[in-house]
């Protein structure tokens, strides 16, 4: 295995404003200072990894004047400094430009990245790399650039995996097919219970979480996202088999959750689904097929005057009013005090997953887990039309689900001039 490794943030607790004029080259790097926030479990790390034959090198945007001393006598590491993330193209050229590096890039699983901002997930998933965002610190200040503070950004670039010490990216490069989330890990024939925690905000009465269990990409990432698989659940035709395995992701997820004995959950239920939806209740189908032991009911229902479409419109506050108007929570069911889970297919906006906890809140739930299917990470390309120049954009198509760059032209929201190149082997 490759290890690409971030250094501030990751190896080091030095995100603070104080070491940027080390970081810059323009003061004398403190080797001896650096040593000293030095996070917990770092060296420890590595000489395990190179114990197991991992090789490890450092992916730093900083200077030279920092990251060579720090890379050679604390970590003893090679490196590469100014990165420029997340631009790929330094990064390629110091894979290609290495022997051993080059020839292992040919499989791209034989890489990992490991980083503690969105820079640094950008940059794997733009080398098609799979991606283990850390946070191994506590931010009390939010830098812009590398998004230092925001839990947000990094997660809507769609990391493969997430790390909150080194025990945990150890456990992740030891089994990393093991640690995909839920529904990822289904596609591999493999089970897990791992889910993307994007929300936990507490309330009077309890909390309401917002989990996600796979990646629906939009762009460049690694094979392991399903953007795909997002766009089959539209297919008329698709297998019932297709169909067991969402739903096996969402149980096995639920399994870890019921396992929780702080309380019970009183109700399972799902965002039911229009009926001009084609295929015909289509997430009613995937919900009965979760093995579950809590009690399931159909808790919302669409107005039957419903009139247009929630994808059509074109922000969270209309995608918000639209779900208020037109679906309800039913009357027939008590909610006060409930614990309730609800499942649906996608988390982009997050408009229907806010309406719909504001609705069982103001019925008196009291903990609320929403959980979605899929969630729709950020776009990202660095390929360039070779007729106009302009950026080219990643998309798949919905009934065979194989990718393809496209200059999308002025009839598809783009401005470019409509050229596509098939994608034959990411990998």
């Amino acid at each position: 295995m490759i290890i690409f490794l971030d250094l501030d943030g990751t190896l080091t607790n030095t995100t603070h404003p104080y070491f940027k004029k080390m970081k810059d080259g323009l003061d004398t790097t403190d080797v001896s200072l650096i040593r000293k926030y030095v996070f917990p479990g770092a060296l420890n790390f590595i000489k395990e990894q190179i114990s197991k034959n991992n090789k490890i090198y450092i992916v730093s945007d900083s200077h030279p004047r920092y990251v060579e001393p720090i890379s050679k006598q604390i970590f003893n590491l090679p490196f590469l400094s100014l990165a420029d993330k997340p631009n790929d193209k330094k990064t390629r050229d110091f894979i290609n430009s290495n022997p051993e590096l080059s020839t292992a890039f040919q499989n791209k699983d034989n890489f990992i990245f490991v980083g503690d901002s969105w820079l640094d997930v950008a940059l794997g998933r733009l080398l098609n790399i799979r991606t283990v965002l850390t946070k191994f610190y506590k931010t009390y200040v939010k830098e812009i650039r590398d998004g230092i503070g925001d839990d947000w950004k990094p997660m809507k670039e769609g990391p493969t995996y997430y790390a909150k010490d080194f025990q945990e990216v150890s456990n992740i490069i030891a089994n990393p097919l093991k640690n995909l989330l839920a529904l990822e890990a289904v596609f591999q024939g493999l089970e897990s219970s791992k889910a993307v925690k994007f929300k936990f905000q507490k309330h009077s009465k309890g909390f309401t979480a917002f989990r996600c269990l796979a990646r629906q990409e939009d762009g460049e990432c690694d094979k392991y996202a399903r953007a795909d698989k997002y766009f089959q659940i539209d297919n008329p035709n698709r297998s019932i088999d297709f169909l067991e395995k969402l739903a096996l992701s969402v149980s096995n997820y639920l399994q870890k959750v019921e396992a929780q004995d702080n309380f019970q959950w009183d109700y399972l239920s799902y965002v039911s689904d229009k009926r001009t939806t084609n295929p015909p209740k289509k997430m009613e189908q995937i919900f009965d097929l979760i093995n579950s032991n809590i009690t399931k009911v159909k808790l919302f229902h669409w107005d039957q005057n419903v009139i247009g479409s929630l994808r059509n419109r074109p922000n969270y506050n209309s995608r918000r009013q639209f779900i208020a108007q037109y679906l309800s929570t039913d009357i027939y069911y008590s909610l006060n005090n409930k614990n309730i889970i609800i499942i649906d297919d996608q988390f982009t906006s997050s408009a229907t997953a806010y309406e719909i906890a504001t609705q069982l809140r103001n019925r008196g739930a009291k903990n609320i887990l929403f959980v979605a299917l899929f969630y729709l990470i950020l776009p990202l390309s660095n390929k360039d039309c070779p007729n106009c120049g302009k950026k080219m954009q990643i998309k798949i198509n919905r009934q065979r689900g194989n990718k393809f760059y496209s200059c999308l032209s002025p009839r598809f929201g783009g401005n470019g001039c409509g050229h596509i190149i098939n994608i034959v082997n990411e990998h």
